[in-house]
């Protein structure tokens, strides 16, 4: 018996085992390395972009430091509601989605790609200045190469598993957290005798500025200033998103994440901002600001009378260096949160939706790993105008966010008790996100923010005609089954149970519910093979994506789902007189199910005719098709016609099927009645019955006995 080859590294994972769900589930510390590094790692360069802003009124620092948590907070207590409202992940997409409308939700996802391609390519950008700045200028020539390389590992260290990236990478986010809590905390402590100095100060700038310029001015400079530093929020999100990977409770889970990512973020940005001030911290060329303030901070530290100051400081930048990295993996994990999101609403191709058989997005890891690698390629990687483009669109995601919680809490102002007090935190939240947006595009519309509006629109639009796509082919199979569904009888009752032939000739099908497509494969294969064929059998794979990876109770909702359509198959074959049986398995990887499926069949059956249909009236052919349907009947046409069998992609056109499909009747010779698998009491009796023949022959009988059979 030839056997469908199977490739040895790919190995089955049991879907339904509950230990699969906790095992890749992540505690709430673990979720804040995953998925606080990349607003914790945004102090490298948020800050400096705010002081930059600042120049000439430094001074408005103190006012920053503290605004700066204060915002932070704000916002973060916004995304604890979306935590709280959408356990089951999707963040600023789902929000939007849900409490905005579809296209507000297609808007704040388009936004959301583009923003974590943008957090890939920032991060690691940002993250070789870091580490140059502790290195030879001559090194400085090479940041491309380091920048691609970086990248390049991070996408392979993904596709080999999430929870595994974070385990590789916890002991750099736990050093950063040590050395900036020692340098930062040892700056501040060193001058606290300074604070009512730098109070005075503060009050005489303000009253200088206000009197030349006026009040607006200075309001309108620290606006300006958190604006142009908004690349200090950024990471917020994705705690949100993620909030389906970690450990139960979710909730509770996701939303202590969100505490330990806002306090963390509070502390090391206003840290930074208020301690440029107290160091006077000017830009040197070759280095980052944080560089600079980390030498001023450790110069003159000794140990036993050696000088560590350069040493420490080298090891703070390294952290840093390196932590901003892990904020780029950050953005390479959670980007395909979204994006499957996206692909189950059908705003992207459906093959986003897939989970690899690592429980990877393959096809987002890779799509965003290396359009980030083509955007520092073409900003040449420069922080500058990455921080441009990188900041609108996650003001984008936020402020239609908190525009959707708004909405929420006051249209449940008659349900629920707390509505004012969560009203009021979000409506801030709109307040505090909307400006920084609106500053932000005016100030930096010429400077690289239209050009992100424009990629932002173009995934729009690209979203927008893919789900009008989609919803042709919905109305073409809506039309398909509404034909072929007439020949099933109202009340479907399953007929006898009809004896199979594991030895006759078989016809086996894949099929993905009980629908029109499936239905008229299995007529045209009975007017083509009917004749001979004695067995219908058909194969059903239950595709674990980013809709049912959920828990345990979405996958015994998709068993039933799958069972119950398999049955119906079943039941239409044998009221028409016709043995059939069906097999289904459930994996996160279509081709390898269907390979599987493939297998158990022709062990069964090993006289298999495949079967496949295909609706062919489609807007688009060629590549397009290729991109927003799963081709993959073709791929295991091919490695069945390579092992030996046969297998026929029927194709449908939906406008010439006839409107009364012919019923159909199979006056078959069956067998005694059998068990499906290999019944030895079946073996036996064949055995005897061809004993029988030969005997008879052998005695110059005319004929063998009718029931006997040869092979």
């Amino acid at each position: 018996m030839a056997w469908l080859r199977l490739p040895r590294f790919r190995r089955a994972v049991n879907v339904f085992n509950p230990k699969l769900f906790e095992s890749l589930s992540l505690a709430a510390f673990l979720a804040w390395v995953g998925l606080g590094s990349d607003a914790l790692s945004s102090s490298a360069y948020g800050p400096a972009e705010i002081y930059y802003a600042l120049k000439g009124h430094e001074y408005l620092s103190v006012f920053l430091a503290i605004g700066i948590p204060l915002s932070v907070f704000i916002i973060s207590a916004g995304y604890k509601q979306v935590i709280a409202l959408f356990p089951d992940g999707g963040g600023g997409y789902h929000t939007a989605s849900t409490l905005l409308g579809p296209k507000a939700g297609l808007v704040s996802g388009a936004a959301l790609i583009v923003d974590y391609i943008l957090t890939a390519s920032i991060s690691v950008a940002s993250g070789t200045e870091a580490l140059l700045s502790a290195m030879p200028t001559s090194w400085y020539d090479e940041r491309i190469l380091m920048d691609v390389a970086v990248l390049l590992f991070l996408i392979f260290l993904n596709l080999r598993g999430m929870k595994e990236s974070i385990k590789i990478l916890l002991p750099i986010f736990l050093a950063f957290v040590i050395t900036h809590t020692i340098l930062l905390g040892w700056g501040l402590m060193n001058h606290v005798e300074d604070m009512p100095k730098i109070a005075r100060n503060t009050m005489a700038g303000v009253q200088r500025d206000g009197m030349q310029y006026g009040w607006i001015f200075i309001v309108a400079l620290i606006f300006r200033a958190f604006s142009l530093g908004g690349g200090t929020y950024t990471g917020l999100e994705a705690v949100a998103n993620g909030v389906h990977i970690m450990r139960e409770p979710r909730v509770q889970t996701g939303q202590r994440t969100m505490t330990l990512l806002a306090t963390s973020l509070s502390l090391v940005a206003g840290s930074l901002i208020f301690l440029y001030l107290i160091y006077h911290v000017h830009a040197v060329a070759g280095q980052t600001l944080n560089a600079v303030l980390y030498g001023d901070i450790t110069q003159g530290w000794t140990w036993d009378g050696l000088p560590v100051g350069s040493t420490a400081t080298l090891i703070t930048l390294l952290t840093e260096g390196l932590l901003l990295f892990i904020a780029a993996n950050t953005g390479i994990i959670t980007a395909p949160i979204v994006m499957a999101n996206m692909a189950v609403d059908r705003w992207l191709p459906e093959r986003f939706s897939y989970l690899s058989d690592r429980f990877v997005s393959r096809n987002g890891i890779l799509l965003i790993g290396f359009a980030a690698i083509a955007i520092l390629l073409a900003t040449r990687g420069h922080v500058s105008i990455l921080v441009v483009l990188y900041s609108i669109n996650v003001f984008i995601t936020f402020t239609l966010t908190m525009a959707g919680l708004s909405r929420h809490w006051f249209f449940q102002r008659y349900q629920d008790p707390r509505w004012l007090s969560r009203l009021t935190i979000s409506v801030s939240g709109f307040i505090v996100t909307a400006s920084i947006l609106a500053i932000t595009i005016f100030e930096k519309f010429d400077a690289g923010g239209w050009f992100t509006l424009l990629i932002t629109l173009v995934g729009v639009v690209l979203g927008y005609l893919i789900y009008r796509h989609y919803k042709s082919i919905s109305k073409i199979t809506a039309e398909l089954d509404e034909t072929m569904l007439d020949v099933v009888p109202e009340n479907l009752e399953p007929g006898p149970n009809l004896p199979l032939d594991p030895r006759g000739a078989t016809a086996v099908f894949f099929v993905s519910r009980f629908d029109g497509l499936g239905l008229h494969t299995l007529l045209t294969a009975h007017r083509m093979v009917g004749d001979f064929v004695k067995n219908y059998v058909f194969l059903l794979a239950g595709i674990v994506g980013q809709g049912e990876f959920k828990g345990i109770q979405a996958m015994e909702d998709l068993k039933i789902y799958v069972e119950t359509e398999a049955n119906q198959y079943m039941a239409f074959c044998r009221n028409e007189g016709m043995a059939s049986t069906w097999f289904a398995t459930y994996s996160t990887d279509r081709i390898q199910a269907m390979e599987e499926l493939a297998n158990v069949a022709i062990r069964y059956f090993p006289q298999s005719i495949f079967f496949a249909g295909r609706v062919i009236d489609t807007p688009f052919q060629g590549f397009f098709r290729g991109l927003l349907h799963d081709e993959v009947s073709f791929i295991v046409q091919d490695r069945l016609q390579h092992d030996g069998f046969s297998m026929m992609i029927v194709p449908v056109h939906v406008h010439g099927i006839p409107s009364q499909p012919p019923s159909i009747t199979l006056p078959i010779s069956m067998p005694p009645d059998m068990e499906l698998v290999q019944n030895e009491e079946r073996n036996k009796a064949e055995a005897r019955a061809r004993a029988a023949a030969k005997a008879a022959k052998q005695a110059g009988a005319e004929e063998a006995t009718p029931n006997a059979r040869t092979d």
